[in-house]
């Protein structure tokens, strides 16, 4: 196979790679391997807890999101039973995890995609860039249409909300309430989401135009972030358990 590697761009020496390659191996060797479905329900059975985190947006998921611009597998709740061996009956609390705003990576339709200087401010103050690439990310206003549509299909039990604190300078915040579809207003993801005209359809909430840095309680957040909190609750008819106003591991207020 070298002659397959000396097709790129890579310098190597065979005799050192080779001796790593070998120590790798002696490392691994030291690992304790398990049967993992047994394991973890030994575990679940002797009234351990197990956190399971997801990877990528369900909105990506092969079979229910926005195909063809998903990933190679399931993203929703239900692969915790496929991907540990473990039942439906299983599995108690599902935290769904949304940012303020939303945010795409690559091609794939966007409805509240933002293409102009707001979209840009909030990329900016959200960091969104690509964190190997460095490519930047769509950025747009949060779509309660996709949110709830995700919500259904993990059974969402509690819902957190991050990086409020990129939304501190805007004095109107948009929700997307629902779409107009090829001109006809409907509050569900349509099945043709990619080949359809949709456009979104806002509530305009006031802003809470003040830094959240300080901001430790529930009691201490502004008056319209909670209102803006509060109408996604509604809506979602998820509760809302925590909500980040900074990078930080300390700055999540929890009630």
């Amino acid at each position: 196979h070298l002659s397959l590697i000396k097709l790129y761009d890579y310098e190597f020496t065979v005799e050192e790679q080779e001796k790593q390659w070998f120590e790798a191996i002696e490392f691994m060797k030291g690992f304790q391997i398990v049967d993992g479905e047994y394991f973890i329900n030994e575990q679940l059975a002797a009234g351990k807890k197990i956190l399971a985190e997801g990877a990528q947006g369900s909105m990506l998921d092969i079979d229910f999101g926005t195909y063809p611009f998903v990933t190679s597998s399931n993203t929703i709740s239900a692969s915790a039973c496929t991907g540990l061996g473990i039942s439906p009956r299983q599995i108690g609390e599902i935290i769904g995890i949304t940012k303020a705003y939303c945010t795409r990576v690559g091609s794939g339709p966007f409805p509240t995609e933002l293409l102009e200087e707001t979209g840009d401010t909030i990329r900016k103050e959200g960091n969104e860039f690509g964190s190997t690439t460095g490519r930047p990310r769509r950025c747009g206003w949060i779509d309660l249409v996709a949110l709830k549509y995700a919500i259904m299909l993990n059974g969402v039990t509690q819902l957190v909300i991050t990086k409020a604190d990129v939304l501190n300078n805007f004095a109107t915040i948009s929700l997307c309430t629902s779409y107009s579809v090829d001109g006809v207003v409907s509050a569900q993801v349509p099945y043709d989401l990619t080949d359809a005209e949709v456009l979104p359809v806002y509530q305009n909430m006031n802003g809470w135009m003040s830094d959240l840095t300080n901001c430790k309680t529930k009691n201490n957040l502004p008056a319209s972030l909670l209102e803006v909190v509060e109408n996604i609750s509604t809506f979602t008819e998820v509760k809302i358990k925590c909500l980040s106003t900074g990078p930080d591991r300390e700055q999540l207020v929890i009630w």
